[in-house]
């Protein structure tokens, strides 16, 4: 049982790691069957194999898988406040096109202890000027969960949101669900969408669709910047350009805690 229970704590930890490196997870501790039996040099030379590379590329591949085996289990330590779970992933679709902006957040949960609720924050901040007195947004869940408490702060800028799972989650267990925002008719919201994780996460993915007749002037990737400067109205130098149906797509990889990704744009004039 002990067993058990380490092999899957250890598979949950390396899930978000590349395939070569889970691999050597798996080697380096004796995870699968077929090889448990072997000596470390043997597995590490089955993993030198696998890799097609020299068996000291292989150590080096097992040092570095480790290292990252030892910042998951940091970050995700089970405590009284913190997180019993992690993100394999997050897509976000940003649609523009639509009467008043609506957002979708797909979440892939991984669990690292028995999990049933999670809490997911977010914040819409005002854009400058805007003194309007309601500022809002509509939140549900279209499936993998359900909403047990939306809780707002800060005249309604920054939510959170406890939510309820189908079912508690075994260590290493993954669930996927996803979330719908909309914005109320009229209000303004800041021209950027950014993901901000404050759990690890792998990849994450945004898509931002825009009316096909009124597209952005410019349109440009904030990847791993500052929370402070996102809203730096300076157009970054990684553009890009909607396609023939006003989307724009940009997928980033082994995000940092506490970093903005996502995409900026700036509005056309009066003249286009």
């Amino acid at each position: 049982m002990v067993r058990a229970k380490v092999r899957a704590t250890l598979l949950a930890l390396s899930a978000d790691q590349p395939a070569d490196l889970r691999r050597a997870v798996v080697l380096a501790y004796a995870l699968d069957p077929e090889h448990s039996y072997l000596r470390l040099d043997r597995r590490t030379d089955q993993l030198a194999r696998e890799l097609t590379c020299q068996q000291r590329t292989a150590r080096r591949r097992i040092d570095e898988a480790v290292a990252r085996l030892v910042r998951a289990a940091v970050a995700d330590a089970p405590s009284d406040t913190g997180p019993s779970w992690h993100l394999h992933g997050m897509h976000a679709l940003l649609r523009l096109d639509t009467p008043s902006p609506e957002l979708y957040e797909t979440r892939d949960v991984v669990a690292i202890r028995p999990v049933g609720e999670i809490t997911v924050q977010f914040s819409l901040p005002r854009r400058p000027g805007d003194d309007r007195p309601e500022h809002d947004v509509a939140v549900d869940v279209l499936y993998g969960a359900r909403i047990r408490e939306v809780t707002r702060h800060n005249d309604g800028q920054f939510f959170r949101l406890v939510l309820t799972l189908p079912r508690v989650l075994a260590p290493g267990e993954r669930h996927e669900m996803c979330l719908h925002y909309r914005v109320p008719a009229g209000q303004p919201i800041r021209e950027h969408y950014v993901f901000q994780p404050l759990a690890p996460c792998a990849r994450c993915t945004v898509r931002l669709r825009f009316p096909a007749d009124g597209g952005p002037a410019l349109v440009w990737r904030l990847d791993g910047v500052p929370p402070r400067s996102v809203d730096d109205r300076a157009p970054g130098g990684d553009r890009l350009s909607p396609d023939g149906i006003g989307e724009v797509s940009s997928a980033f990889e082994g995000l940092q805690q506490g970093y903005a990704y996502g995409v900026a744009w700036a509005a056309a004039g009066p003249d286009g």
